[in-house]
């Protein structure tokens, strides 16, 4: 550059453009400094723009070309509008005035009066740091407003998560997007069937199924991202949302600071949900399925490089840890065995083996997963009738104390209610001394808390027992949407089981050999009479 140039920057945020409209606008500070520029002889200008950009963020593309020609000894003088458009980080600023300053540099904010040429003004760090309160106080603003937004079920975000599209008639609304909803099916699907996101995302990108980015900017949708295929997670981040219930999440994420650039994931007593805001895509079992299958599978193909349907479902009666699978070398048969035995040092076993062979197990699972379906689709009443009957049997004893306690609880909160009373007016009258009065209220106070605080535990209690009364029924309509189960797969394992309970097996394999296996079927448990005592058949 064989002449020095006059740097004219302007910057504009959006929350500027909100807050002071036309006369912070991009091209009225463009027009206002040129004027500037010229007044003070300077010929030779260059414009340096961030339209969009924060002030606490100094790195902002147009600031840090403007630093680079710094840098590089090619600026004679600064001019921007007024300080707080350099940036509203006083320290910073304050830095950047004393590099200006070192440089030679000619430092002009019109609107301040600031021109480093006419003397350093001693007001303008207290005006850098006014800028940076005002900043401050913008963030605590815009999370206040963006916080009412969330709670009233709002989107917060500029764009919505594959699968869904904006409601033309409604910005804050989704609704589906029937195209990409339909991948998000089909990879829920895939997950029940046993296969992982990574395997998931490999037969997406084979098969040239636009990832979620390039589908969404073929919409007209711009949600910025870069990935033109599957990959890095997409999957897995799909499979644990819980958007597509059809609910609003928000509060995923924080920033420690209005400052920060970085993001923290925020735990999930946290979060803001509110229920059914769209329509879901995902139903209540499948998601809640996938979840289970998600955190008990972390799973591993087998010695064989095959994907068991039971893998992550069989647990140790004794020590409750989730069965794995093993090989043996020279017969080649799969056996889960109890982790805990496996790995406790010979001699000194913690847990029994409780072996049970893969070609033993998945036969027994699937003929009783036929059993049950059958006799729940062909003798609806009575299964209705033997699965209440279980569920009486298990909670009868439990709701009887559990109803005694309520009652119980109930009259001790009424009594107290009486006591709190009396004690207030014998204070009043004098008859009780304050010392007094406030330890026996704080007493009374504490233990009517507690009370209360177990009436809602046994409300709930008695509640969901309640509740089961109409599991069977749910579990016959589950029944009925799959008519033919001839095959074991992870899919339909998850569909029915919840997990199943493995016992010590008593004899030798292959002579009469017995083991007490228990099914725990989703939503009714375990029905009296399921549990097996199965002999293993001569190999």
């Amino acid at each position: 550059m064989d002449k020095k140039i006059a740097a004219i920057y302007c910057r504009l945020s959006r929350d500027d453009d909100v807050r002071q409209g036309e006369s912070n606008s991009i091209s009225n500070q463009r027009d206002l400094l040129s004027r500037c520029a010229k007044d003070n002889g300077y010929v030779h200008t260059r414009f340096f723009i961030d339209d969009g950009y924060s002030g606490v963020n100094f790195d902002r593309p147009g600031w840090q070309q403007l630093m680079a020609e710094v840098d590089e000894g090619n600026i004679e003088a600064v001019l921007v509008k007024d300080m707080s458009r350099v940036g509203r980080d006083y320290l910073r600023v304050g830095l950047y005035m004393e590099q200006f300053a070192d440089a030679g540099i000619r430092l002009i904010a019109v609107n301040d009066g600031v021109d480093t040429a006419k003397g350093v003004d001693d007001f303008t760090p207290f005006r850098n740091i006014m800028s940076e309160w005002y900043a401050r106080d913008i963030s605590k603003k815009i999370k206040a407003s963006m916080h009412t937004k969330a709670l009233s079920g709002k989107h917060l975000t500029s764009y919505p998560v594959y699968g869904y599209k904006l409601d033309p008639e409604d910005k804050f609304h989704w609704i589906v997007d029937d195209e990409a909803a339909e991948v998000v099916r089909e990879i829920y699907s895939l997950c029940m069937q046993g296969y992982g996101p990574n395997q998931i995302e490999t037969m997406l990108n084979d098969r040239g199924v636009d990832s979620p980015s390039v589908h969404q900017k073929k919409n007209g949708i711009n949600n910025r991202g870069k990935n033109n295929f599957w990959g890095a997670g997409m999957v897995a981040k799909i499979l644990s949302r819980l958007d597509y219930l059809g609910h609003t999440v928000s509060g995923r994420t924080y920033k420690k600071s209005y400052k920060a650039k970085r993001t923290h994931q925020n735990d999930r007593d946290k979060w803001i949900i509110t229920e059914n805001t769209h329509a879901p895509i995902i139903d209540k079992e499948v998601w809640d399925r996938v979840q289970r299958l998600r955190e008990d599978t972390k799973r591993k193909s087998t010695a064989m490089g095959e994907m068991g349907a039971l893998n992550g479902l069989l647990y140790c009666a004794d020590c409750e840890r989730r069965l794995r699978i093993q090989r043996d070398v020279k017969t080649k048969f799969q056996y889960y065995v109890c982790p805990t035995y496996a790995s406790s040092r010979t001699g000194h076993r913690e847990c029994s083996i409780h072996n049970t062979p893969r070609h033993f197990i998945e036969p027994l699972i699937l003929s009783e997963i036929q059993a049950i379906t059958a006799f729940a689709r062909e003798n609806e009443s009575e299964f209705i009738s033997l699965v209440e009957k279980t569920h009486e049997k298990m909670a009868d004893k439990e709701l009887r104390s559990a109803g005694n306690e309520l009652t119980k609880a109930g009259t001790r909160i009424s009594e107290l209610d009486l006591i709190i009373k009396k004690l207030y007016e014998d204070n009043v009258a004098g008859r009780l001394s304050d010392e007094r009065f406030d330890k026996m209220y704080g007493d009374y106070e504490s233990e009517q808390a507690r009370l209360k605080e177990r009436t809602a535990e046994l409300e709930n209690l008695i509640n969901s027992e309640k509740e089961k009364d109409q599991n069977a029924r749910r579990f016959i309509e589950l029944v009925k949407k799959y008519t033919d189960v001839s095959e074991l797969t992870a899919e339909i394992v998850r569909v029915f089981i919840d997990r199943i309970v493995c016992h010590q097996a008593n004899g030798r394999l292959g002579k009469n050999r017995r083991q007490r296996i228990d099914i725990y079927w989703n939503i009714i448990g375990l029905v009296e009479g399921q549990e097996q005592n199965r002999t293993e058949s001569p190999e």
